[in-house]
């Protein structure tokens, strides 16, 4: 009696917890309701949102176009959250201030009256050497080294250090600052003329841009960031971010290559190439081929099913294999198998320094066997079960 009545309380708890946590969001989604209409009529950037935004798609910047921060989500993009979701993790804690930015200039007045310059960023700083240099390196890799319609291309490379200027000058004018972009380019330009004769000199070219421009270049940004159409404003992204996906193309057509075993560089195009023919591509094609003609004569709801028995979850095919047999194999077909390979491959029918392998593959041949038997038994156990009932 006293457990029928612990059961019976621990229902009545259970019940109240869910409708509690109903009743939760519940409250959430009619605060996000008010939240859109308020910002409707006010036309301001909700924290709402943006941290929403933020936990959708954090590591590409989401919250950060959202507010206007068209640079700084660019650089979330381009390193997956500036570097490996450091900066996003750093956005958690700064979006209330982004948005405060968004809406009010009260922030920029009074940083401009306690200082007549920006203050030193070290973070800042740091940010816009390490982007600089995957910029120059990006650059410098995405330079064809071979001829392309008969012209040579490979003096380009030179020019890769003005790539850290690009990215100096982007991350400069990241949110209340701004910079101009002449100290960036002087001081990647002082290095392009290096790079000629001692081209492992060129990471230097973001840190001399990065000094020259926190230098002279920096101060404060007076006037709000003009405000675009949706439209242009997602037109320039994806100009942006088809020029940046062009360089790794770029890289990975023309100069990425693949070290096999030997120690034989072959280019990853022509590698991708080969493994677009080779056996195991093959077999997969023609397995995907199998289960979308199944799917197409049978209807799509066989196809999963279909799609779960080809990846072998159990083992069965495999097992059958190995002991060199087909489907549908009976028990007795099963156990005669395995007497003839155990037999075959026992390490005492072996010579010492064959052993090992012998070993491996009679251990091999037992688990197989041991598998088949148990799907055997437990399937033959579940019809006798489903003739009863």
């Amino acid at each position: 009696m006293k457990s029928l009545k612990n059961v019976y309380f621990r229902e009545i708890i259970s019940r109240i917890e869910i409708r509690h946590f109903q009743e939760h969001i519940w409250w959430i989604i009619e605060r996000c309701v008010l939240e859109i209409r308020r910002i409707k009529e006010r036309k301001q950037k909700s924290i709402w949102i943006a941290y929403l935004l933020w936990l959708i798609g954090g590591l590409i910047g989401l919250h950060l176009i959202y507010l206007r921060r068209d640079r700084q989500a660019f650089i979330w993009m381009c390193t997956l959250g500036g570097y490996l979701g450091f900066g996003t993790i750093r956005d958690l804690f700064r979006i209330p201030e982004y948005v405060r930015d968004a809406n009010t200039y009260e922030g920029y007045t009074a940083c401009m009256r306690e200082k007549k310059h920006p203050p030193f960023s070290v973070l800042r700083f740091v940010g816009e050497i390490l982007v600089g240099n995957s910029w120059t390196y990006l650059l410098a890799a995405a330079v064809p080294q071979e001829e392309i319609y008969g012209f040579s291309l490979v003096p380009l490379i030179h020019l890769a250090p003005l790539g850290s200027a690009l990215a100096v000058w982007t991350i400069g004018n990241i949110g209340r600052e701004k910079g101009d972009l002449k100290w960036a380019f002087l001081g990647a330009a002082i290095f392009v003329p290096v790079s000629v004769f001692h081209q492992s000199y060129t990471n230097f070219g973001a840190v001399l841009s990065a000094v020259l421009f926190n230098w002279k270049g920096r101060e404060w940004r007076k006037e709000r960031h003009t405000r675009t159409p949706n439209c242009k404003h997602l037109a320039t992204f994806a100009v942006c971010g088809l020029l940046f996906s062009s360089l790794w193309l770029s890289y990975l057509y023309f100069n990425a290559t693949v070290t096999d075993k030997h120690g034989e560089r072959i280019k990853l195009r022509d590698a991708a190439e080969n493994f677009l023919n080779s056996p195991m591509f093959l077999e997969f094609k023609k397995n995907m081929k199998a289960i979308y003609d199944d799917a197409n004569e049978n209807g799509w709801g066989n196809a999963w099913s279909n799609f779960v028995d080809s990846l072998d979850p159990f083992g069965e095919k495999h097992a059958l294999k190995v002991l060199g047999l087909g489907k549908g194999a009976t028990q007795e077909e099963i156990t005669t198998a395995y007497r003839k390979l155990a037999k075959e491959w026992h390490p005492d029918r072996h010579k010492e320094e064959e052993k090992e392998s012998a070993s491996k593959e009679f251990i091999k041949i037992k688990e197989a066997y041991e598998k088949l038997s148990t799907i055997k038994k437990e399937r033959a156990w579940k019809n006798k079960r489903s003739e009863e009932l």
